[in-house]
């Protein structure tokens, strides 16, 4: 009696054991079924997938800012030189895009750097080829030569046309006649170029290099308290203080709440009155 009764018991288990194996069988052919109708293996849920697949990337820092957002624009001129890499450094350890207006540079090195701004998410302008201000200013003409001039070097090198740019000096100037620079502009209007002029400025233009802490300086004294916030630094041979200011600029206006952006086409433009 007590062998027959594990017989039984031993029956019920196998019995339990094929009825659980037959509904599992039936649910993987259910499933697989789904997945040939729909082409292949079935798609997880958006959260599931990783940060590259939700929705398209965007270029580092170069969302439109909304009416009352804390922004700040770095931008350089007169590069690519000796201190950029160094200005490009302290920027991706800070995870900071920023642009660089440039000029003709013909040296490998200067190629180099043209593409690395590109590859880092920094945003490219076009500034002058010659920098030769009493050239470029001569007229309107004078200066269109030279602004396609280097739009087409750059496009040659990294592939490349940009449509933001800053007149050498900027939009206005000493070096240029009022009507040239008009003619210059309705001229870029008509090319959907945008230029941008600052609203901050270091005040590294002399002919030494000026100390980090009187760059900083001059930067937050020229700011205030302005939302939009536009900044103009110096990015040439003499600069070599450049990048310890930009390290200063970053963790000061990081800490009051400030966005770092790159500027587009797009972009609000801070022009001079």
């Amino acid at each position: 009696m007590f062998i027959r009764s594990i017989r039984v018991k031993n029956l019920i288990l196998v019995a339990g054991a094929a009825l659980l194996g037959l509904a599992l069988g039936i649910g993987v052919l259910f499933l697989g079924a789904k997945a040939a109708q729909s082409g292949g293996e079935p798609s997880p849920p958006e959260s599931a997938l990783p940060p590259e697949s939700q929705g398209s990337q965007q270029t580092m820092g170069t969302d439109v800012p909304e009416d009352g957002e804390k922004v700040v624009y770095l931008t350089f001129d007169d590069g690519p030189s000796v201190v950029t890499g160094e200005i490009l450094d302290v920027l991706k350890e800070k995870g900071v895009p920023a642009t660089f207006f440039v000029i003709g540079a013909t040296t490998e090195r200067g190629k180099v750097l043209y593409q690395r701004i590109l590859d880092e998410g920094h945003a490219l302008g076009i500034h002058s080829y010659s920098h030769r201000y009493q050239e470029i200013y001569e007229s309107a003409d004078a200066y269109l030569a030279d602004f396609d001039r280097l739009a087409n070097h750059l496009e040659s090198i990294v592939g490349v046309k940009p449509n933001i740019f800053r007149f050498p000096g900027g939009s206005k100037n000493k070096f240029a006649a009022p009507e040239v620079l008009e003619e210059i502009k309705k001229e870029m209007e008509k090319r959907g170029c945008v230029w941008f002029d600052w609203n901050a400025l270091a005040k590294d233009d002399k002919s030494q290099a000026t100390p980090a802490q009187e760059m900083f300086d001059n930067v937050v004294s020229s700011a205030g308290d302005q939302e939009k916030i536009l900044i103009l630094l110096h990015d040439d041979a003499l600069r070599t203080t450049a990048a310890e200011c930009v390290s200063m600029l970053i963790d000061h206006y990081q800490g009051l709440g400030y966005r770092f952006e790159a500027l587009t086409a797009e972009t609000n433009p801070i022009h001079l009155k």
